[in-house]
């Protein structure tokens, strides 16, 4: 095994030395509150600015609302959801909760349709409707569906001498209305989905479930961020919106239903337009004005942001993508599952799990530690390593979604990305130079890296998904002298290292070339056998813009008062907040579209000219609130960081 990632742990609010590899179990009191860190900007190559000019401090996500995402679509349609109704026909019937069965013929089958549903049995019941009018067949449907809901599913049949008959069945059984999906209503049905706190990945699973889909039937052109309130369109095939609209979630709403004769597709957007506060800033709205003029005018470094590389000190992202590109599974388990004493403010089964494996190397034992609706990357490769043998480390990444690989993978290749460009600036500045490259075609835009972040990989009966290894990147010209002159530094484009890509053709190409060598990789080293750990590369602008920027300052008397209105409150009536003249705080508020795997953040840092890193965020919210602890809400201390209890022996 090469050097443990133990030696990641670099940085914390205490030695971090001194905490030995069975920090993570409890030991007697005394204790100590510690503030854990994580990963800052420094730390994943993020070093540069486009402009000297001094920053306006301020604190970025201090609440989720102060967040908010709306995709903008293919037509630049910015994606609201404006409305919940579904279309008109599909509308649920309003007497439906005053049902009565008029023929009186259900009363006997009840107690049967409790047990079938009691004990999820495979068997129908069926209730004889001959010679009753379609009026009241229509009364027994309704009645059935009034008093179980989506328990049950209920159609009228005929046997072979005509008889009719309503079987009743558990609607798991059932097929959904795709076998009955009407010849003239388009196929796919498109809309929007708000959310609140949760990423997709996590929403898109809990509609499959609710909706009885597959994950792969629901279709996106992007993941949205996280932490705050985003609205992007879905879309899934032969499924009515009043399935959709009854699904019953926390912080998941649903609307704006329509009906296209097209799915959506992974990159089928333009960008996403950002609404975000910056609070308490220090700064008059003169030096604010300068700040943004600077952004407009200089654009923004296109650093990938710490979203990319995730919040663990002990295992980043890369260090697990860094070992899946030199081949080394068991390296990147290792990563996975390593502890992270400094990282979890309340113990869960997946700690747990990590401990008992870490000291063990038992997968065994360590399943026992997980509850059955554990669902997460370190649970499945626990579970594959129980069934398939300890060592079996590739087939433990096998039955890992696609996407989660990928996702290690174009982490390590995000890192080396901003590495090399801040490189670039440090010494030959804001400037294209003779050997840097362009693309060919002035329309190619960074759509290719939602491409190539995947989905999970399809099943055999779904529809076919994008294959990223097939994928037809643009083509890239070398600056010349010759050329030079026509060309602006928002037109360079460099590489993300892979096998499949050119490299500038001036010293930065050898910059890629060592890097890789000191992880003991080349560029053909990145092609795999299995194309699951393969890396073809791709190209990303080095500096960007963010368009249509629309600002405004916000005086108001409380830190946590909510600035900004989500789509759903919108939809509610909420009434906006009312700027304060000579309020206690400070705070702006500014609106943004950015292209396709632009980081939000990265245009604020620019702004700001400060860390992005939750510990950072958390040090200005200390500051604003005259360092009086713990009092920040649960839910800023959700946005910003964790404080973590260690139970440590004094010396």
């Amino acid at each position: 095994m090469s050097t443990t990632v133990g030696e990641e742990l670099n940085r914390s609010s205490i030695a971090i030395n001194e905490v030995k590899d069975d920090s993570f179990q409890k030991i007697s009191r005394p204790v100590k509150t510690v503030l854990y860190e994580g990963l800052q900007e420094k730390d994943v190559g993020i070093t540069e600015y486009t402009s000297s000019i001094p920053g306006i401090s301020g604190i970025l996500k201090h609440r989720l609302s102060d967040f908010q995402v709306n995709e903008i679509a293919l037509d630049g349609t910015v994606v609201r959801l404006t409305s919940r109704t579904v279309p008109e026909k599909e509308a649920e019937d309003p007497n439906l909760e005053y049902a009565v069965d008029e023929t009186g013929l259900c009363e006997k089958y009840l107690k049967d349709i409790d047990t079938m549903v009691e004990s999820q049995s495979t068997k129908s019941i069926e209730i004889n409707v001959d010679g009753l009018s379609k009026e009241q067949r229509k009364s027994i449907h309704n009645f059935l569906k009034f008093k179980y809901g989506t328990k049950v599913s209920t159609n009228t049949k005929k046997d072979d001498q005509d008889k009719q008959f309503i079987v009743i069945r558990l609607s798991t059984l059932v097929k959904n209305d795709r076998q009955t999906w009407p010849k003239s209503r388009p196929e796919y049905l498109h809309f929007a989905l708000h959310k609140c706190n949760m990423d997709t990945t996590n929403v898109v699973s809990i509609l499959s479930k609710q909706l009885r889909v597959k994950v792969n039937t629901i279709k996106h052109a992007g993941t949205k961020d996280k932490r705050g309130n985003t609205t992007q369109m879905l879309s899934v095939r032969k499924l009515n919106a009043n399935n959709v609209a009854k699904v019953n979630a926390r912080n998941i709403w649903t609307g704006n239903y329509v009906y296209k004769d097209s799915t959506l597709k992974l990159g089928s957007l333009k960008g996403n337009r950002f609404r975000i506060v910056l609070r308490n800033i220090k700064g008059n709205d003169e030096e604010v004005s300068n700040a943004i003029e600077m952004l407009k005018l200089h654009g923004f470094i296109n650093y990938y942001g710490l979203q990319r590389f995730g919040s663990s000190i002990v295992s980043p992202t890369y260090v697990v993508g860094k070992a899946l590109a030199c081949g080394n599974c068991e390296e990147a388990i290792e990563h996975i599952l390593k502890p992270r004493p400094l990282e979890s403010a309340f113990e869960n089964d997946t700690d747990r799990a990590r401990s008992v494996w870490w000291n063990t190397r038992d997968p065994k034992l360590a399943l026992k530690q997980l509850s059955k609706k554990n669902f997460t990357v370190e649970a499945k490769i626990i579970r594959s390593l129980a069934f398939n043998g300890p060592k079996a480390y590739v087939n433990a990444f096998q039955i890992i979604p696609r996407n989660l690989v990928l996702l290690y993978l174009h982490s390590y290749q995000s890192l080396m990305w901003n590495k090399i460009v801040s490189q670039r600036i440090q010494k030959f500045g804001l400037k294209p130079i003779v050997g840097d490259l362009v693309f060919k075609d002035s329309e190619s835009k960074e759509v290719l890296d939602e491409v190539i972040d995947g989905e999970e990989i399809k099943e055999e009966d779904e529809e076919e998904e994008t294959d990223v290894n097939i994928v037809k990147f643009p083509e890239v010209e070398t600056i010349t002298e010759e050329n030079l002159s026509k060309y602006t530094i928002f037109d360079v484009v460099y590489p993300l290292p892979g096998c499949d890509i050119s490299y500038p053709k001036n010293e930065i190409g050898k910059w890629y070339v060592d890097l890789l060598a000191k992880d003991g990789l080349t560029s053909e080293k990145l092609s795999k056998k299995n194309k699951l750990f393969s890396l073809k590369g791709t190209y990303r602008s080095i500096v960007s813009k963010a368009e249509d920027i629309v600002w405004t300052t916000i005086n108001h008397n409380d830190l946590n008062d909510d600035l900004l209105l989500s789509d759903i409150e919108v939809i509610e009536n909420k009434q906006p907040f009312i700027s304060v003249p000579d309020g206690s705080f400070k705070s702006l508020s500014i609106e943004f579209s950015l292209r396709p795997s632009n980081y939000a953040t990265m245009v604020i840092r620019q702004i700001t000219k400060q860390d992005t890193s939750s510990h950072s965020q958390a040090s200005l919210c200390k500051i604003s609130n005259n360092n009086k602890r713990d009092i920040v809400s649960t839910e800023e201390e959700d946005n910003t960081s964790k404080k973590i209890r260690l139970d440590l022996t004094e010396d």
